[in-house]
């Protein structure tokens, strides 16, 4: 069934993570304020039950500048030994600060504790430099007018505290797990995409499997068809091919079944018309008869055996590769099969006035062959030479080394294989030869050119 745009754009690979990044873009801005927010819930719920033991020990910069200005404004009009009773009260609040004060006249008065850096008497110089000295400085330094004006003339107080005082000891920082929830956002984000891609890796690796492993017809099987995305698509269109090859595979078995009957019946039913003809053509020649009709009637002999020749290849061929060609291997020797052969094709190459070239070894070389399988080979390959080969009135026969191992070679000096020939046939002769030798785990190479034709016979293994 067809699917509409829609569809196609509802089950698309693309579409589905083109969702989960607007989805990642969308909530960002949700995420983030929703990180800050779950990190202080983490934060006040760690610090439940342990609150004082995180809050600073005398409050914030803030809450010390503010106090000390109050402090010192509330001095307004107060004598030196009320200034010193104060200072002695804040220090002992605030007993790790550092407390002085500077009388109107820049004497410097109380200290707690006392400091051996600070001048005795101040001058205005002297002053700048101190308050600029104490900017964004360690200790933290607090300076206020006493009675909180200037016109008073009552000098000024200072208040010095290190900054680690400032620092919350052992609080955790209210941003820490910020980062905390911003990595698990985008961790959540990896995962989908890994788990999407994984998918998408899993779905292929086994579509490569289906495509790559035949079964036991030749064919790859069948592939399971996950979702209607575009792999999904694929993967159906893969079955559907899968079909068409069984169903091709099928039909060609029927119509290689059906030529294979077809040829073994007309070899068959041919043979008896041709043994008619030639009894009929036995008889005519025992007849008186002219030079002619004589040399017609040789001429038709001729025909009528090559014929019956080739329904003999035919036949052959036909059972060779339907796989009914009955063959028994035993190790014989080679060389005496060729000699008997050669012997029984010597009257022939005779009669063609061809010279015979044959040289094999004494020593006895022993393949594994079928005795009737190979005489057959020998006998198309002789054929071949005198039918195509003839005009050049050789043929020989040797052992020669051939990729390092012992072959027999048979060779004609024709004008060669890519040559036409009025006796060219359907070449069935030269298949028969190879189906025949590779049943019995040989192998045939050609050497062909306008010089000469070489057929080299050697084991595979």
């Amino acid at each position: 069934m067809k699917q509409s745009p829609l569809q196609r754009l509802r089950t698309s690979l693309l579409s589905r993570y083109v969702l989960i990044i607007v989805t990642a873009l969308v909530f960002i801005p949700v995420l983030i304020p929703a990180s800050f927010a779950a990190s202080w819930a983490v934060n006040r719920m760690l610090n439940l039950g342990g609150q004082d033991a995180f809050q600073l020990p005398y409050g914030s910069a803030y809450e010390l500048e503010q106090m000390w200005h109050k402090q010192a404004k509330a001095l307004a009009g107060a004598s030196p030994e009320g200034i010193n009773a104060k200072l002695a009260a804040l220090k002992k609040e605030y007993p790790d600060a550092t407390l002085f004060w500077v009388d109107g006249e820049g004497s410097t008065r109380l200290q707690l504790p006392v400091q051996a850096s600070l001048p005795k008497q101040w001058s205005a110089e002297n002053t700048i430099s101190f308050m600029k000295a104490g900017i964004n400085a360690d200790p933290y330094t607090i300076v206020a007018l006493i009675g909180g004006k200037e016109e008073l003339k009552q000098g000024f107080m200072v208040f010095e505290l290190p900054r680690s005082y400032l620092t919350p000891q052992g609080r955790p920082s209210d941003t820490r797990f910020y980062g905390m929830f911003m990595a698990l956002i985008f961790g959540i984000f990896i995962l989908l995409s890994y788990l999407f891609f994984r998918d998408i890796r899993k779905r292929l690796l086994r579509l490569e499997a289906a495509m790559t492993h035949a079964g036991d017809n030749g064919l790859p099987a069948p592939t399971a068809e996950g979702r209607p995305d575009e792999i999904g698509r694929l993967e159906k269109a893969f079955n559907h091919m899968v079909d068409q090859l069984e169903e091709g595979r099928r039909r060609e078995r029927e119509e290689e079944d059906l030529r294979k009957n077809l040829i073994a019946n007309l070899s068959h039913d041919l043979r008896t018309p041709l043994t008619v003809l030639g009894s009929h053509l036995y008889s005519i020649g025992k007849e008186p008869l002219s030079a002619q009709a004589r040399e017609s009637l040789s001429l038709m002999e001729t025909k009528l055996d090559d014929l019956d020749h080739l329904i003999d290849h035919l036949l052959s061929y036909n059972l060779l590769t339907s796989g009914r060609y009955a063959l028994s291997l035993e190790r014989q020797d080679m060389h005496r099969l060729v000699r008997e052969s050669a012997a029984a094709w010597y009257p022939i190459w005779e009669k063609a006035e061809m010279d015979v070239d044959i040289e094999l070894p004494e020593e006895p070389l022993k393949w594994a062959i079928d005795t009737q399988g190979f005489r057959r080979v020998l006998d198309n390959l002789f054929q071949n030479v005198v039918r195509h080969a003839g005009s050049g009135k050789y043929v020989g026969i040797h052992t020669i080394n051939w990729k390092g191992k012992a072959a027999l070679a048979i060779t004609d000096r024709g004008p060669g294989l890519g040559t036409a020939s009025d006796a060219k046939g359907a070449g069935l002769g030269l298949a028969i030869v190879d189906l025949l030798l590779r049943e019995m785990g040989l192998q045939l190479d050609t050497e062909s050119s306008v010089e000469g034709t070489r057929f080299i016979i050697y084991p595979t293994a």
